[in-house]
């Protein structure tokens, strides 16, 4: 059995199939919370920085350092030899990257999202009555979200600068690598200037996160209020809905069994609930956006319990991720005593709209636990934290994250190599289906749960923030990428890879250029081509033999 060499002197490796998959899982689960600790900090970013230079150039880019490192670092080891070897891995992830976002976040976020369609085809927010039905079903985005879609489609034609000159010239593509790594990162500068000239997007996130804080400041008052009667939460951790209905009744004035908006007034007033600019119109417009589902003009008790309830899991939600976060960090004086509420969203992406509470986000769900509630009672005692302290916990956040991916990339590198060695696999398809996930996961999981809240607003966040992590990966991971190719005069023999990343870019831009509302079987197409890029670039690399 040959032997291999640890990384750095000090990363476990393996030459073992078996051991192979433990130090990727091992590595990709590292790799995951450098990329987590980067989304947690670029998310408090959000909620003290304006649009601007931050939002627009320097989160867009943090967003996409996983997957670029690791990109990066498949091609820099050892001999120019074993460079092209490893090169493949950085492809891998690269194409996996891209499809996977275009694919399964696309395709998951139509799927969680799906709602009523009406007379004219447009989504009724939050209402599901044809639940298995792939036409009367869909989502609906707004008039901006395409333009996302056109700039996609435009940025993965940056491919043919390096796959063109591959076709002509075989051997050398040096210079073809180099004047493409350029133009590659030009376009991302041109990008970055148009997200902080115009950056509605940015913004979009932004107002997410403090809309966030304000509906758990809001759980917090409730709770206040309502501790002489009893806890939110009872032992077995459900919510407690008697006290729920105790809450209601109190602001229930006429006892109707529903709350109008002189009763959402009091009730406002009488917990001390206001949002940053103390606009009590507007705050009431937006408990009646998210509470009253049937726009009836009043919230029944069914709609006031289930709304609470969801708040009070996301308050629960938040709190159970920063015990865990404190329980890590322990004995880490710079970090003690600055806690905050996290604001789940997919961080690679930028946000929209500023302090006006009458947009509605976010997800629902679920229920609360008694950890949770005393989590959230230790919480309660302490003060808000300060813009510095949000400064200070962010920054740390983001160089420790960005230290650890970068600490890791290569380490995963080499053992997703050695599986591809041990498991006679070609390490591009090992790194299509492994890495991607590793680096992405999290952010995966909250558009999933974003896209959950079933609103217009929603849908077209997740989908902008799709377009943009992708352009992102054909500017700046492609660009790095050539630049590495040029610095190491690495072969470019990938053609059915680019045929497959431009062609599944193309055909998911197309469809999102084209249109504002997708019924809910575009979701199956979409899908399908997942599994359609591995097939396709097996049968030109290995049937065709397209580079050789």
């Amino acid at each position: 059995m040959g032997q291999c060499e640890e990384t750095y002197g000090i990363f476990p490796c393996s030459t073992t199939v078996v051991g192979s998959v433990v130090l990727m899982l091992g590595y990709g689960y590292l790799l995951l919370q450098g990329a987590n600790l980067l989304s947690d900090g670029s998310e408090l970013l959000l909620e003290i920085l304006s649009p601007g230079i931050i939002g627009g150039l320097v989160l867009p880019i943090l967003g996409a350092l996983p997957d670029a490192l690791v990109i990066v670092v498949s091609g820099l080891g050892g001999s120019a030899g074993e460079a092209q070897e490893q090169v493949a891995v950085g492809v891998g992830t690269l194409a996996g990257s891209t499809i996977m976002l275009l694919t399964i976040a696309w395709a998951g976020s139509l799927l969680c999202a799906r709602c009523d369609l009406n007379e004219q085809g447009r989504m009724k927010e939050k209402q599901l009555t044809h639940r298995f039905s792939l036409i009367k079903t869909g989502a609906t985005t707004d008039k901006f979200t395409p333009f996302g879609a056109v700039m996609m489609i435009g940025s993965s034609f940056l491919y043919a600068l390096i796959q063109v000159p591959a076709f002509l010239y075989h051997e050398d593509n040096s210079k073809a690598a180099l004047w493409g790594g350029i133009a590659c990162l030009l376009t991302l500068a041109a990008y970055c200037t148009y997200q902080v000239v115009s950056p509605k997007l940015q913004e979009r996130a932004m107002q997410k996160a403090r809309l966030t804080r304000w509906r758990m400041q809001a759980v917090k008052a409730v709770e206040g209020y309502m501790a002489p009667y009893s806890s939110l939460i009872r032992e077995d951790g459900s919510v407690n809905f008697h006290v729920v209905r105790e809450l209601f009744n109190i602001f229930d004035k006429d006892g109707n069994g529903a709350i109008d908006e002189g009763e959402l007034r009091a009730l406002l007033v009488g917990l001390s609930i206001s949002s940053e600019d103390g606009d009590l119109d507007k705050d009431m417009h937006y408990w009646m956006r998210r509470f009253d589902v049937d726009n009836s003009g009043t919230i029944t008790f069914n709609e006031f319990s289930r709304e609470l309830a969801a708040w009070i899991q996301e308050k629960h939600t938040m709190s159970q991720d920063k015990r865990k976060q404190r329980t890590r960090s322990k004995g880490r004086s710079s970090m003690e005593g600055v806690q905050i509420d996290r604001t789940g969203s997919n961080s690679r992406s930028q946000g929209l709209l500023s302090n006006d509470p009458t947009e509605p986000d976010e997800e629902d769900d679920g229920d609360e636990d008694k950890d949770g509630d005393d989590a959230q009672s230790e919480e309660d005692t302490k003060e808000q934290p300060t813009y510095t302290q949000i400064m200070t916990k962010a920054t740390i956040m983001l160089i420790a994250g960005a230290a650890v991916c970068a600490v890791i990339s290569d380490p995963m590198v080499d053992a997703v190599s050695s599986f591809s060695k041990a498991s006679k696999i070609p390490a591009f398809f090992v790194a299509f289906c492994v890495t991607p996930f590793a680096s992405n996961a999290s952010e995966l999981v909250s558009s999933l749960k974003f896209a959950l809240r079933r609103r217009k607003k929603n849908i077209s966040l997740t989908y902008s923030q799709i377009y943009g992590a992708v352009l992102l990966n054909n500017t700046l991971c492609l660009g790095l990428f050539l630049l590495v190719v040029h610095a190491k005069h690495l072969r470019w023999s990938y053609t059915s890879e680019v045929f497959v990343t431009v062609g599944s870019t193309v055909l998911v831009g197309i469809l999102g250029a084209s249109k504002t509302t997708f019924r809910t079987f575009w979701a199956l197409p979409v899908l399908a081509i997942w599994p359609l890029s591995i097939f396709l670039v097996y049968f030109g690399d290995y049937i065709l033999k397209l580079d050789q």
